[in-house]
């Protein structure tokens, strides 16, 4: 005689859930540790200038000096963005400087070809800017594929692809500076949106003053940044990224591709590349030989630290990656207001990055 089927009260039920834990003083450096300490650093550099800079030189506090220092780091930024999905996942990316080299420097190529053959000047921008989305896309690809397919540890794979993607345009360029054809090319990253309901440089001759100009490069930063964490927190492609990073094994028994998730991940961080290739190119309206992309990868990566994503994957929010970027930024002017040598502004930018990750706080011994 067959069973009967199970009743409601003898099918499983889901195990309940613990309560949550409190929230103390650790889950709130935890979570907003970041923004406190940008908060303390802007505090601290406002103090400094108060007492190291005359009265009249005074700029840090100037609503045009953070522009500029948006402007200054919003290439990379876009870059640590794609970079926080990556080492969310529990991996890492050196490619993505060289990406950005060779991204530039082949929009440069695909635009200067467009415009000889007679076409526009704007569809030769556009076919540029495609060459950046699109490619980065492909390079990104081509990571997570070597990841996934290959079998390859991301450090490995990431190295490897490091040096092909920058040797791949320093050959065609013979080494040597990459010249755009078309004038309006300049427009991408030196391009500002009036904001007319704040008003700057207000004196007592001319209360109104003038309008901010927030440059392309701070727009495109703030878009991405936004898209970055509507994507990580309100998708279910969000919630496999953080299960992968958080236990892999446990992800994989729970039905998620491994692999197409970390192909699609890279893929992410190599279109995070493709804005910044064409943004910092355009404004000197060419490539140099080596310093597209130079230390992307680790100002990307510090940024992410700093912004208290753990290393080992799992936990992290991409919100916090542009705080990062802002610290790194406001540090920098600082050293740079106090006439600190570039080479030894490097060293700090380290100390700090060292010294998030010991404030980290780490998984338990499972």
């Amino acid at each position: 005689m067959s069973a009967p089927p199970p009743t409601s009260s003898s099918a499983p039920r889901p195990q309940a859930r613990s309560s949550p834990q409190p929230r103390g003083w650790r889950w709130f450096f935890e979570r907003y540790g970041a923004l406190l300490a940008l908060l303390v650093l802007i505090v601290g550099t406002a103090i400094v200038e108060a007492w190291k800079v005359p009265v009249e030189d005074r700029a840090f506090l100037k609503p045009q000096n953070f522009i500029n220092i948006l402007r200054q780091n919003s290439m990379w930024g876009i870059v640590a963005v794609g970079m926080t999905y990556v080492i969310i996942l529990g991996g890492i990316d050196l490619s993505v400087g060289s990406m950005v080299a060779l991204l530039g420097g082949a929009a440069i190529f695909a635009m200067n070809a467009v415009a000889e053959s007679g076409q526009s000047a704007t569809l030769a921008v556009s076919t540029s800017v495609g060459v950046c989305l699109l490619g980065g896309v492909l390079l990104g690809l081509v990571n997570g594929l070597t990841i996934s397919w290959g079998r390859i540890a991301p450090f490995v794979a990431t190295l490897g692809t490091m040096a092909i993607f920058r040797s791949l345009i320093l050959g065609p360029a013979k080494g040597s500076e990459i010249r755009a054809g078309v004038s309006s090319y300049a427009d991408i990253g030196s391009g500002t949106v009036e904001l007319p309901f704040i008003h700057i440089n207000t004196t007592a001759e001319d209360p109104v003053g003038s309008p901010l100009m927030l440059p392309y490069p701070v727009i495109a930063f703030f878009a991405s940044v936004i898209i970055g964490q509507l994507v990580l927190s309100f998708t279910s492609f969000g919630l496999k990224v953080y299960s992968i990073g958080d236990n892999h094994r446990a992800a994989r028994y729970a039905g998620i591709h491994i692999g197409r998730v970390t192909t699609a991940v890279y893929a992410i961080c190599g279109l995070s590349a493709g804005p910044a290739a064409p943004l910092p190119r355009s404004r000197p309206h060419s490539i140099a030989r080596f310093s597209p992309g130079l230390f992307y990868e680790l100002d990307a990566i510090a940024a992410v630290v700093i912004g208290g994503t753990r290393l080992q994957g799992g936990a992290g929010r991409v919100w916090t990656t542009a705080i990062g970027v802002l610290i790194i930024g406001v540090t920098t002017n600082m050293l740079t207001m106090l006439q600190i040598d570039t080479y030894y502004q490097n060293m700090v930018k380290g100390l700090i990055v060292i010294g998030a990750v010991l404030l980290q706080v780490r998984k338990p011994t499972e």
